[in-house]
Parts: structure tokens; C-alpha cells; sequence
């Protein structure tokens, strides 16, 4: 059994954009697209390098990238609210 919790990430406006499984603690700075649990924004179904944006506010909320191997989705940290755990 995986250790974590699932949080919400929300852009600055409100929007709630996505759930995330987020295990360890810090800050949130990319998101891996298989650790989503509820995907508001339709970031799954996304190519590596588009840049999804907020369906209300329409800013930018990062890239989509690999890193280790897997997809994920860079944040711009400007554009969601900040979550720590």
C-alpha cells in the first residue's frame, strides 16, 4: 500500500483543476499524469510538450514533459494556489 494523500490542486482563480496523489512531503512542483486521480483540465489525454491552461481564468499551468521516464506536468507555480505537505 502506497503511502501518501491525495490533494487538490486549484488555479489561482479557483478552478479546481485536478486530484493528485502526492507522496513524501514538499512542495508540489510536477505531477506525474498516472498519479491523477480526478483530471478536470483533460491533461491525461495530452502530448508531451502541449501546455494545458485553465478552462476559467485561461492561463498557462505548465508544460507536459518526461521526466524519469514517465509523464508529467511541470507547474507553473504562478498559476496554482501553493500546497506544502
Amino acid at each position: 500500500m502506497k503511502i501518501g494523500k491525495i490533494v487538490s490542486i486549484e488555479c489561482k482563480c479557483g478552478y479546481q483543476l485536478f486530484r493528485y496523489f502526492k507522496a513524501g512531503k514538499g512542495k508540489i512542483i510536477k505531477c506525474f499524469i498516472d498519479k491523477l486521480e480526478d483530471d478536470f483540465v483533460g491533461i491525461k489525454g495530452m502530448e508531451t510538450y502541449s501546455k494545458p491552461i485553465c478552462p476559467k481564468c485561461h492561463k498557462e499551468l505548465g508544460i507536459i514533459m518526461m521526466i524519469r521516464g514517465k509523464a508529467a506536468l511541470k507547474l507553473n507555480q504562478g498559476t496554482i494556489k501553493p500546497i506544502r505537505i
